[in-house]
């Protein structure tokens, strides 16, 4: 290797509500190669919120080398917590239709108890994820998404549903150190502005940009997702 070229940037990728990291593999695909994604896979079939998730990937987290992590959706507040506590080598941190708080906020947080694992024994309806998450025209997506969640025990989905409506990483936020990039979706109907609105308030230093697609935007839109966030990271000169 020439000595003035720098390895691959490693970043590591934390998924949505599924946990699987399946659903990452359109972008995947259009990553450029000076990034190296890892995807970080949640357990199936243990219900773990955010309190156990925090250690779960703290020890997974690159130890001799910099870092990015990228986190979709129900990781967000998982990797705002994670960024506050300043990890040796984390360089950026880069939100991806997400939240700090009250993810869904039609959705009172004292209906948070009622998600049990009766409520998700069946697939999800495929009109419900188009309209919240695949867009109108994401057919082929629902369907994907309906096969990863059937391989998930009910009791973890609830639990991770359960620590979305709660969960209040505002503070954490303010002390993040790195560089942010948030990037949100204009149609995405299950966050609704206010969510990326709440975290460029709180960190008006953050970059920001909005991409039309529904709320799975790596998946819907891989390509300009990669086109945001590789030249962000490049950017900071861990490259």
């Amino acid at each position: 290797m020439d000595p003035q070229t720098k390895p691959p940037l490693r970043c590591l990728l934390l998924p949505g509500l599924d946990g699987s990291g399946l659903l990452f593999e359109p972008l995947l695909g259009v990553l450029p190669p000076d990034l190296a994604p890892e995807v970080v896979a949640y357990p199936a079939d243990r219900p773990l919120g955010y309190d156990d998730l925090t250690p779960w990937v703290e020890a997974r987290l690159p130890r001799d080398e910099p870092f990015a992590i990228i986190a979709e959706s129900f990781s967000g507040p998982l990797a705002i917590r994670i960024a506050a506590r300043r990890p040796p080598g984390l360089v950026a941190l880069v939100l991806v239709a997400t939240f700090v708080h009250r993810p869904v906020p039609w959705l009172p947080a004292v209906l948070a108890p009622l998600a049990r694992p009766l409520l998700f024994r069946l697939p999800p309806f495929a009109a419900a994820v188009r309209w919240f998450l695949a867009g109108d025209d994401g057919d082929e997506l629902a369907a994907k998404v309906a096969r990863v969640v059937r391989r998930i025990a009910p009791a973890v989905i609830a639990c991770r549903v359960r620590a979305a409506l709660t969960v209040d990483a505002r503070a954490d936020l303010a002390a993040v150190a790195v560089p942010i990039l948030i990037v949100s979706a204009r149609r995405d109907h299950l966050l609704g502005p206010g969510a990326p609105h709440t975290m460029t308030a709180l960190r008006p230093d953050a970059a920001h940009c909005e991409i039309d697609a529904p709320h799975m935007l790596l998946q819907r839109r891989p390509r300009e997702a990669a086109d945001a966030v590789a030249p962000f990271l490049r950017s900071l000169g861990a490259r």
